[in-house]
């Protein structure tokens, strides 16, 4: 969206566009204090995800290629095909797939694509990994200020918002790309 402006715009739209999402995150956190019944809070917090999860889209929207070191892409050890299942990303993905949300993002989806997309494909995953990652920290520290205050049922809501739109999503791009890889092994060599 914004990728082609120059430095100086990017920096310029995406600190406004900060200052708007940061600013309705303050007012969400406010009236979450004063929420009276649980289902106030529920609302809150999940308003509170999805505002700040737009800013790991909207880094991304500006500076495409960005991404974190290498190696974190990389296939730990520990990340087998009984680690996801265990973790429960399949039934996430099923869920996905089954819901609205699997029109939000179709650059992930390989339904219909041609063979030559696939290293398109590792980079989009990437990217998504990476923009969950960053969508992620926000929330995190408004976790962390609803501990400080003693607002266990909002700490709590806002975790469970947290993992399934931010952690799962994260985890999910990583199965995705590994047993892809698996797949299709010389797709590293042009990566």
């Amino acid at each position: 969206m914004f990728y082609r402006l120059n430095f100086f715009q990017k920096t310029t739209t995406l600190c406004f566009l900060y200052a708007i999402v940061f600013s309705i995150s303050f007012y969400l956190f406010k009236f979450s204090l004063e929420a009276i019944n649980s289902w106030e809070i529920i609302l809150l917090n999940f308003l509170q995800v999805w505002d700040l999860m737009l800013v790991g889209f909207l880094f991304f929207q500006t500076f495409k290629y960005v991404r974190m070191p290498a190696n974190f892409y990389l296939q730990k050890k520990h990340e087998s095909k009984k680690y996801f299942k265990y973790l429960g990303v399949n039934l996430f993905r099923l869920l996905l797939i089954n819901s609205f949300f699997r029109h939000l993002n179709k650059r992930v989806y390989l339904k219909g694509k041609p063979k030559e997309y696939l290293i398109t494909f590792i980079e989009e995953t990437k990217q998504s990994e990476t923009s969950h990652i960053i969508s992620g920290i926000f929330p995190l520290s408004i976790q962390l200020l609803y501990l400080k205050y003693g607002l266990i049922e909002h700490f709590i809501w806002l975790s469970i918002f947290n993992l399934i739109l931010n952690l799962y999503p994260l985890l999910l791009q990583r199965m995705n790309r590994f047993s892809m890889l698996l797949k299709y092994p010389n797709l590293t060599n042009r990566n």
